[in-house]
């Protein structure tokens, strides 16, 4: 968290320091005039919505900051946006009396400089320089999807320097190291309290695989989590502000997105009932807080009729029961909008674990440890495993999809809510 802290610092850096450099050259002996402090103001603001754009792209992901095509692409992509974003300021909303037409230029391209080159130093120093010794002490099988993450993201800080099933070996030979990381397979390896200690004599970290996976890929192993765990970690009482802002904020959301929407609704409804004739609403039951069964509204994208073998789980875009409308309103996600009753019902909230049906459910809670857990909070819109990882169309991605939910469950607080629901825009406008 603080490498991406420091990111946004140097961003902001980045910002004020092209500004700056812009208004001395362009206006040199005046910049203590009014002419200068008129343009602080609404830059300032033009900056929180470059900021916030940076945001959407995924530019404050520690996993996408690599100097690679795909990141650069993305960088020059929010570049993009972000001067758009100032044309709109300041010429469609001309309430601060100044259309900086060169200044813009000049700085989105003094910004786009000075911060990808900032992210190029971010890269090579934490990636080369600043970095923690990590010793891996377990089964291949427990421990290799963090190896391989970690392997393949230097930028994260961490250099391997040892991966071993054997603990009295990785201790004889590593113990000496200093603000090292050592990730031990504790269900395989008990490791002595003497250990312990001379281990934490040089300052370094002795994690298991739960709070590894946790730390470092956002998401909770299930299978390396005890009933002890459970009771220790999770904790369903949130204080009363962050339970009031949110349900505030479900309530405010639901109403203005069904205002704005109702008339691509309407539109969508009609082509629905034309096409075949069929119903416009899609019922379906789901699994809410504390297992309570509660009915989902969307708009129909499927044939009618098209679970009449029994319950099946979507094959996504490739689905051969979606109509010719359903592709549509699937694709501009319009059929998910009847949602907004049951935010506004309380049946789910905005953020939350995506609630299942009832006979995934019932097979799920026989495959994957602990899957009932997903309903200790209130399910939700959208969540922290929709946006980290694709849909969910066997048990092996609901069992990965549910990690993601876990790591919510335990560390859901405002700031995350919010930042998921900025990525759940970026998402719905960019796929």
């Amino acid at each position: 968290m603080k490498r991406v802290w420091l990111i946004g610092f140097g961003d902001f850096v980045a910002f004020w320091l092209s500004l700056m450099v812009i208004l001395s050259i362009r206006y040199g002996e005046m910049l203590g005039s009014g002419l200068v402090q008129d343009h602080i103001a609404p830059f300032a603001i033009l900056y929180v919505s470059w900021l916030l754009t940076f945001y959407l792209f995924g530019l404050y992901d520690l996993f996408t900051i690599k100097p690679t095509i795909p990141h650069l692409r993305r960088f020059g992509m929010a570049l993009i946006v972000s001067f758009f974003i100032g044309i709109l300021f300041f010429y469609f909303l001309p309430i601060f009396g100044i259309s900086p037409k060169t200044n813009l230029v000049f700085q989105i391209i003094g910004f786009g400089g000075v911060s990808f080159l900032f992210r190029r130093m971010f890269y090579t120093i934490y990636s080369k320089q600043i970095t923690k010794p990590v010793v891996f002490i377990g089964e291949k099988a427990h421990l290799d999807e963090l190896y391989n993450a970690i392997l393949a993201n230097p930028q994260i800080g961490l250099h391997i320097v040892s991966y071993t099933q054997d603990l009295v070996l990785a201790l004889k030979n590593y113990s000496h190291l200093e603000n090292a990381v050592f990730i031990i397979d504790t269900d395989s390896n008990k490791i002595s309290t003497d250990n312990v200690i001379n281990l934490y004599k040089n300052s370094n970290d002795i994690i298991d695989i739960a709070e590894a996976y946790e730390r470092y890929l956002f998401k909770i192993p299930i299978n390396y989590i005890s009933q002890s765990w459970i009771i220790e970690n999770i904790n369903i009482k949130k204080d009363i502000l962050y339970t009031s802002i949110a349900r505030l904020s479900d309530i405010i959301f639901s109403i203005i997105i069904t205002i704005i929407t109702s008339p691509f609704v309407l539109i969508s409804a009609i082509a629905i009932y034309l096409e075949d004739k069929g119903p416009v609403f899609y019922i379906q039951e789901r699994v809410g807080l504390n297992d309570r069964v509660f009915k989902l509204y969307k708009l129909r994208s499927m044939i009618v009729d098209s679970e009449k073998n029994g319950a099946q789980w979507s094959t996504g875009s490739n689905d051969s029961r979606v109509t010719r409308v359903g592709k549509i309103i699937r694709k501009l996600h319009i059929d998910e909008i009847p949602q907004m009753i049951n935010i506004l019902k309380g049946d789910i909230a905005l953020i939350g674990p995506r609630p299942e049906r009832p006979e995934f459910v019932a097979k799920l809670g026989t495959k994957v440890p602990h899957y009932r857990l997903r309903h200790i909070i209130r399910p939700g819109f959208t969540g922290w495993a929709q946006i980290k990882y694709r849909y969910a169309n066997t048990i092996e991605d609901s069992n990965e999809k549910f990690e993601y939910d876990l790591y919510y469950i335990k560390n859901r607080n405002t700031f995350l809510d919010f930042g998921i629901f900025l990525r759940t825009v970026q998402i719905i406008f960019t796929h």
